[in-house]
């Protein structure tokens, strides 16, 4: 007479349907989450950006007022940055496949900045009353503002 067998202490190996309908679901909760926590992410580098670019256009004024040599360079590192500040937004909304994932750093950016040029009884907080100041916030939400409208929407 044979010996009774004992239950396999581990559990049955999972049929490929099974494994695919859980990975399957958990993909479908994953994404969502995902893409929010992207979205998130793009809000805060867009307002990091935005207080950094602010201080570093704060010095090019200061690059401003040392003469016509002082002015050319601060020119070209404008432009550098209206450029770098274009072709971020442009690869968030293209990398994330929608409008939204290039507004969100172009709102971040400008919330930065506006916050920054606030008004107190002592004057401007960052920027000051320069011509390159004042080509850094024009120039950059006419970058920022291009680069959404050149995104295509998402689906």
């Amino acid at each position: 007479m044979p010996a009774p067998q004992q239950p396999s202490p581990y559990p049955p190996p999972p049929a490929a349907d099974q494994s695919r309908g859980r990975a399957e679901a958990a993909r479908r909760i994953a994404d969502p989450i995902v893409t929010g926590m992207a979205y998130a992410v793009l809000l805060a580098l867009g307002v990091g950006v935005g207080f950094g670019g602010s201080v570093m256009a704060g010095w090019l004024s200061y690059l401003w007022k040392s003469g016509s040599a002082g002015q050319a360079a601060a020119s070209v590192a404008l432009v550098a940055v209206l450029a770098a500040l274009f072709a971020g937004c442009r690869a968030a909304g293209w990398g994330m496949g929608s409008r939204l994932g290039s507004g969100l750093p172009a709102f971040g950016w400008a919330g930065a900045v506006f916050t920054l040029i606030a008004v107190n009884s002592g004057g401007d907080v960052v920027l000051t009353s320069t011509v390159i100041d004042y080509c850094y916030l024009f120039g950059g939400l006419t970058a920022v503002g291009i680069a959404v409208v050149m995104t295509e929407p998402g689906p």
